[in-house]
């Protein structure tokens, strides 16, 4: 599979995303550093990882900290539950996991106003606007107010507007691809990101963080109850 041929979310559903050791190193550098900055000590807080896949964060606890609940969500249960036996044969109390399995962002499993903080790694790299608004709207009853929910993605670094982008001039491994407006992997603008809060969404664009990646972004969204 080359970068073009990107694979589709019913591809995801159906083959778990299963991770080496050493991709999972490479996948937390960059989420644990991002959890310590911004949302500080997991301990005892509600936590929600949105697209966890294999449950990468689960072999750092002792980093972010543990906390009280660890919602794994994603569209495969297979990667979810293949990520749980990883964690429980290497010794790991996956009592804190709590699975949230959905393809269409049902977060049912998860009470109202019970999550602390929410994460996703480049999940919006892989959705369009569309999807991404219907994760947010029904994410925002599950968050308490005021809290943040952090996702990478891919921002254009000139804010205009481009159906595609090339990203080789970047001197990594994970630049040698082009990014698109209406296809995966998805690109955004900081003005497309500040215009979602007119959609009711019950979150409103907060910030652009940097991620030490190449050409992806942290971007928060802050959870605003009417």
């Amino acid at each position: 599979m080359n970068n073009n041929d990107q694979p589709t979310q019913d591809f995801y559903k159906e083959n778990p995303r299963l991770t080496t050791h050493d991709k999972r190193e490479r996948l937390a550098a960059f989420q644990v550093q991002a959890i310590q900055k911004h949302i500080g000590d997991l301990t005892n807080k509600v936590f929600l990882d949105i697209g966890a896949g294999d449950i990468v964060l689960g072999e750092k606890l002792d980093q972010i900290g543990t906390p009280q609940k660890f919602f794994a969500h994603d569209l495969s249960e297979k990667s979810i539950d293949a990520g749980l036996g990883r964690l429980k044969s290497t010794g790991i109390n996956t009592g804190i996991f709590h699975k949230s399995v959905s393809d269409c962002f049902d977060f049912r499993v998860i009470q109202d106003q019970e999550v602390d903080a929410a994460f996703s790694n480049s999940l919006f790299s892989h959705l369009s606007i569309d999807l991404i608004t219907v994760c947010l709207r029904n994410l925002s009853p599950k968050m308490k107010n005021g809290s943040s929910y952090f996702s990478s993605m891919i921002i254009l670094p000139d804010n205009t507007e481009k159906s595609s982008y090339d990203w080789s001039y970047i001197d990594s491994p994970f630049a040698q691809h082009s990014s698109y407006a209406n296809k995966n992997p998805f690109h955004y603008t900081k003005n497309t990101l500040e215009n979602l809060g007119a959609n009711d969404i019950g979150f409103k664009f907060k910030h652009i963080h940097e991620y030490g990646h190449p050409f992806q972004k942290l971007v928060e969204f802050c959870c605003i109850k009417n």
